[in-house]
């Protein structure tokens, strides 16, 4: 009857050992859960603040620029925020709803570029459709940002 005093010790160890790796797994899984989160959170907020000096900037260069050169200061003003480089980064980070609404305020943003390059600046009605549309467009990507992060509407 020796034996049973070793054994339960060494079951002793083996679930003890066992509980600590399981608590050592979830501690990670949950700061990793956190860091990815506040990853997400700086991007997203590196994306709007890109998208919306993008549209500023574009909006300037309607209103300041001759038309003669508009095509290429409209395109400098896209470029300038890096919102590209931001964007493939929400292509490998954030989820799939996230990532559809930041494409489509990409694409209101760039067709927005190609109208500001040969618009007429007295064109009410056509700019502030875009309008419309870049801010519908930013709004609906909000939503779905701070509902990726858990943030309340």
């Amino acid at each position: 009857m020796s034996w049973i005093a070793p054994l339960f010790t060494l079951l002793g160890v083996a679930l003890g050992a066992g509980a600590s790796a399981l608590a050592d797994r979830r501690r990670w899984r949950r700061e990793e859960h956190t860091r990815a989160r506040e990853q997400r959170v700086a991007m997203y907020a590196e994306y709007l603040t890109a998208m919306e000096a993008t549209a500023q900037a574009l909006w300037n260069v309607l209103r300041r620029v001759p038309a003669s050169d508009r095509p290429a200061a409209a395109e400098a003003a896209f470029t300038a925020s890096d919102l590209g480089a931001i964007r493939q980064r929400m292509h490998v980070l954030a989820p799939n709803h996230v990532r559809t609404a930041g494409e489509t305020v990409f694409r209101s943003l760039r067709r927005s570029r190609d109208y500001v390059a040969v618009a007429d600046p007295q064109d009410h009605e056509q700019l502030n459709r875009l309008k419309h549309e870049v801010a519908q467009a930013r709004n609906e990507l909000q939503s779905r940002m701070r509902l990726d992060i858990g943030s309340p509407a």
